[in-house]
Parts: structure tokens; sequence; C-alpha cells
């Protein structure tokens, strides 16, 4: 299992992939969080507001899922990436299983 995520610029292109994503059985328990992105540049702080798209999905359709989610936002796609998941409760792990498109 992963917990994979997507950066974009805006609330709507989250909703946006969120939907398609779930339409297409490719993720579950998708959240959306605010993030600043900061960069140092000489003495001062550059913020960048973003918003983080995360849900859960198969590690097998990992390619699948980063390739839809640039299908659906093209350049609007700030960045992707995945964190393996280790432990996940029965019955949420049962539930992703069975509702997550098969391999």
């Amino acid at each position: 299992m992963l917990r994979i995520s997507f950066l974009t610029r805006e609330k709507a292109d989250a909703i946006a992939l969120a939907r398609s994503l779930y339409s297409a059985k490719l993720a579950l328990f998708l959240t959306i969080e605010q993030h600043t992105e900061i960069e140092p540049v000489g003495d001062a702080i550059i913020d960048t507001p973003l918003v983080h798209l995360s849900g859960m999905t198969k590690a097998l359709l990992y390619r699948q899922v980063e390739e839809h989610a640039q299908a659906v936002l093209g350049d609007r796609l700030v960045r992707t990436w995945a964190e393996a998941v280790t432990s996940l409760d029965p019955a949420s792990t049962e539930h992703l299983f069975r509702l997550v498109r098969p391999v």
C-alpha cells in the first residue's frame, strides 16, 4: 500500500483530481490540506501556497495513478510522490483492497 501525494496551486485542481482518482478506482481515503512551500533566498524566505492532496492506493498501481494525475492536470500538477504504508487498520485495509481496481 502507498500513501500517494500531489501538490497543486489551486484547490479546484486538487478537487478535480480527487474526483477523477476516486471515479477511476485508483485511490481512496482522499484528503486535502493547505501547505506552504518555503524557499530561502539570501536572508529572505519566499512562501508559495500549495494544496496537498493525498490518498491511499495499491503499490503496484503507482505508475497508473501518476500517469492519470498528469493526464488530468498537466502542468498544473506541481509535484507527486508516494510513501510506503507499512501498517493500516484491518477494516481500512480490506476496504482499500476491495474497492481499488485490481492490479
